[in-house]
């Protein structure tokens, strides 16, 4: 009975949200054809407003490109697969919350293995997983700290092993808490569902993949994406 009303929350979550973003799309668009109507009369204008239109539109482009993302995620996407490189997507994901953490200072360090092969999966998904465990590690540091995102492969004559991991020295996660943490809508955040977590395990095993971690509270935490085939 949970996993059902999970489910259904999950998916009118995903109504609503698409719902949402189709409305601010609309007066986006209008605000972007006046930019570009001012912009017919450039060679009129001072060179602080050119600034500002240049500026605006291109916060524009972000914003457009972010519901975009979004509005991948919540459409039925079925099994399409097709083979990616865990590098690429993360590139991608950083991009995308490029923003967020320049908001507050955040360096995150990139280290990927070179020699990690591609996958199988659906790109979308794997994207929206990491979106999440980033912007969580986001929302756990301090202004001006560190994250690290890293890649690994690894191969024996047993299997062979992809791991992604994202890594901050935020608050951490209490020692009583660390087993409701990938279960049900747990959180610990004063704001928020708990549904970021939640969502990722799921989408990870339908992916074949596995999620993890390691915290110490009050020193940070690691969380990981394993795939081994």
């Amino acid at each position: 009975m949970e996993d059902f009303i999970q489910n259904n929350k999950l998916t009118l979550l995903g109504k609503l949200t698409a719902g949402l973003l189709h409305e601010i799309r609309n007066p986006l668009t209008v605000i972007k054809l006046n930019l570009d109507y001012l912009n017919m009369f450039e060679k009129e204008l001072s060179a602080e407003l050119r600034e500002s239109i240049a500026s605006s539109l291109e916060a524009f482009e972000r914003i457009n490109f972010i519901i975009s993302d979004v509005l991948d995620f919540t459409r039925k996407s079925g099994d399409r697969q097709k083979s990616v490189s865990i590098n690429t997507v993360t590139e991608r994901a950083l991009d995308i919350i490029s923003f967020t953490a320049s908001k507050r200072s955040i360096n995150i360090i990139k280290q990927f293995d070179p020699k990690v092969p591609e996958l199988n999966i659906n790109e979308n998904k794997l994207l929206q997983v990491m979106l999440n465990l980033i912007n969580n590690s986001i929302e756990a540091s301090n202004d001006k700290s560190i994250i690290y995102v890293k890649t690994f492969y690894s191969e024996t004559p047993e299997n062979k092993k992809i791991v992604w991991e994202v890594e901050d020295f935020g608050c951490g996660i209490k020692e009583e808490d660390k087993e409701k943490i990938l279960a049900g809508f747990y959180t610990s955040k004063i704001k928020g569902s708990g549904v970021g977590l939640t969502v990722c395990k799921r989408l990870l095993e339908e992916m074949g993949g596995q999620l993890g971690f390691d915290s110490e509270f009050g020193k940070g935490s690691r969380f990981f994406i394993k795939f081994i085939f």
